[in-house]
């Protein structure tokens, strides 16, 4: 049996974007609501990353991180 690998969307905290940048970047490319997104970024910023998501195609996944890193964040896929 074939295990599938799934490609993590990781968020990373850093010196440079504000909660805000955050949000408006999680809400206008992923439609998380403004609430979620201020629960997200305050996991990143408190614990340096965060999984916003995962997909079982690794093209999906650097979509989004092209996605977010033309907003300005700090985004990187992972395998998982």
């Amino acid at each position: 049996m074939a295990v599938e690998k799934a490609w993590a969307v990781v968020v990373h905290n850093d010196d440079v974007n504000s909660y805000q940048t955050v949000i408006f970047a999680l809400h206008s490319v992923v439609g998380l609501a403004v609430e979620r997104g201020m629960e997200f970024a305050d996991v990143v910023h408190h614990q340096g990353a965060a999984e916003l998501t995962r997909f079982s195609a690794r093209e999906q996944a650097e979509g989004l991180v092209a996605e977010l890193q033309v907003l300005g964040l700090h985004a990187t896929v992972q395998g998982v």
